[in-house]
């Protein structure tokens, strides 16, 4: 993933779990879509999501969805970057 401060992460993952779907979502495979959406509601389950604990969030659904941890974290730094 991109280096960017933890607050600024947090910052723009907060705006985008307020605004599924955007436009890079809608342009995912359902799997991904399904990856993507339970990442998003583990994040908000954790009491306390530090970095560390979203990587291993971000494994945790790359291995129950079947898809690449790479492709979800392309897809998150797609997101930031936009």
């Amino acid at each position: 993933m991109s280096e960017i401060s933890f607050k600024s992460f947090t910052g723009k993952l907060d705006e985008r779990k307020t605004s599924l779907p955007t436009t890079q979502f809608k342009n995912l495979s359902p799997k991904m879509k399904a990856a993507i959406t339970d990442m998003y509601a583990m994040i908000n389950e954790a009491s306390d999501p530090h970095i560390s604990k979203i990587e291993g969030i971000v494994k945790a659904v790359s291995k129950k969805h079947g898809v690449s941890v790479y492709d979800i974290e392309d897809y998150i730094d797609n997101e930031l970057i936009k």
